[in-house]
């Protein structure tokens, strides 16, 4: 019987050892498991989501025609935008000149500005360095242009890389040849002016705003046919082919600052407007120009399910192109929150929540979702509720890791 006792009390013996080893063994795994992982990290911060509506738009404005009796090309002395008086001498317009002179003599214009622009920089060596920067600058930005297919800015930042090469040749090259090229496309430009014969010098009866481009559509697409546009009238004006000009025509004047926009929009899109807002309109063929511009009027479009929209400006942005038809980008909402992955985020009891790593200290926060993407969320800055600790700004977000808690040290 005694041996019997002993044989028993051994066997609980070993029974318990091996209880013992194999709770050290998952203490030890789970330790090992806890400060072996690999922890990832981002810092928290605000994220705005934009809606735009992509469209098609016209300009309406009112513009006066100005005519010459000559034909030929002209000088202007003036450039496009500029506000001009009464009086003020606008163009030499010569008695000849192809139409292909006239648009030669624009690229040319727009070539020896930048020529000019790079030779009158007056600078020296030591702005070398700055030089390089801004040719690395452009350079970087038109190639995301050109990998974004956002033509609108192309040619701008074209002209910007140009003239930062330029700049850069006349710096470090004695035998630059921006002097020459220079001299030789100002060459070429004066020989087409001298070839166009006599010469008259046109003055304006009146002050405005002078462009030197015309369409055709300057009688048809004013702003008494945009205040008053209907649903026909629409349709009717913009399958209108364009009128040929009668006349020497060699600019025109347009004697206000106003202006009007008008868009079509969709059956999904028209909600999206109301009338007596303003929004951002973004001219992505006109170096992504944006203006402020207020939905003045509404008309219903039966033909295409949506709505006419008519927007008023009261502002000439510097260098804005007046194309009759033009691409826009319109900005009709917009969220901003705090940018968490969705790797990031953990339910608990209902409640959303993430980790946060303050030194080597897991911490517990609450959020709430106020926009979801893809693979992300935005959570508000101000959350209605304050019974529980929430994420705020500059905070790093843990984004992948297991067995998290709050109060989890980690080395």
């Amino acid at each position: 019987m005694i041996k019997s006792s002993k044989s028993g009390g051994t066997m609980q013996r070993i029974a318990a050892l091996l209880l013992g080893i194999a709770a050290l063994v998952y203490a030890i795994y789970h330790i090992a498991s806890l400060f072996g992982e690999e922890i990832t990290t981002v810092a928290s911060g605000i994220t705005s989501e934009t809606t735009v509506v992509d469209t098609t738009g016209y300009v309406f404005r009112d513009e006066k025609l100005l005519y010459s009796s000559n034909s030929g090309v002209a000088n202007y002395t003036v450039s496009d935008g500029a506000r001009v008086s009464k009086g003020d001498e606008i163009a030499a317009v010569h008695e000849s000149g192809a139409s292909t002179s006239k648009t030669l003599l624009r690229v040319l214009d727009s070539k020896i500005s930048v020529l000019q622009r790079s030779t009158e920089a007056d600078l020296t060596l030591a702005d070398l360095p700055e030089v390089n920067e801004e040719i690395s600058d452009s350079y970087y930005a038109l190639t995301k242009m050109l990998a974004d297919g956002d033509t609108g800015s192309i040619a701008k930042q074209a002209d910007k890389l140009l003239l930062s090469m330029n700049k850069h040749s006349l710096l470090t090259d004695e035998d630059s040849p921006v002097d020459d090229t220079l001299s030789v496309l100002t060459k070429h430009r004066d020989d087409i002016l001298r070839n166009g014969g006599e010469v008259i010098v046109e003055t304006t009866d009146e002050s405005g705003y002078f462009y030197s481009y015309t369409d055709g559509y300057e009688e048809y697409f004013n702003v008494l046919a945009a205040d008053g546009i209907t649903e026909k009238s629409y349709y009717e004006l913009i399958s209108m082919e364009a009128p040929q000009i009668a006349g020497n025509v060699y600019g025109k004047l347009s004697d206000s600052s106003e202006w009007r926009f008008v868009v079509n929009v969709s059956a999904l899109e028209k909600n999206y407007f109301k009338v007596g807002e303003s929004y951002e309109l973004k001219f992505t063929e006109n170096g992504n120009t944006v203006i402020p511009m207020t939905l003045q009027s509404e008309v219903v479009d039966k033909q295409g399910g949506g709505k006419i929209l008519v927007f008023f400006a009261n502002r000439l942005p510097e260098g804005f192109v007046f194309n009759r038809c033009q691409s826009v980008s319109i900005e009709v909402s917009s969220i901003s929150g705090i940018y968490v992955p969705r790797s990031a985020v953990h339910t608990s009891g209902g409640n959303y929540n993430v980790y946060i790593l303050k030194g080597s200290v897991v911490s517990y926060r609450r959020i709430e979702i106020i926009y979801e993407g893809r693979d992300y969320y935005l959570v508000s800055e101000t959350p209605s509720d304050n019974s529980a600790e929430y994420l705020g700004t500059n905070e790093l977000i843990i984004v992948n890791g297991s067995n998290l808690f709050d109060g989890r040290i980690l080395d």
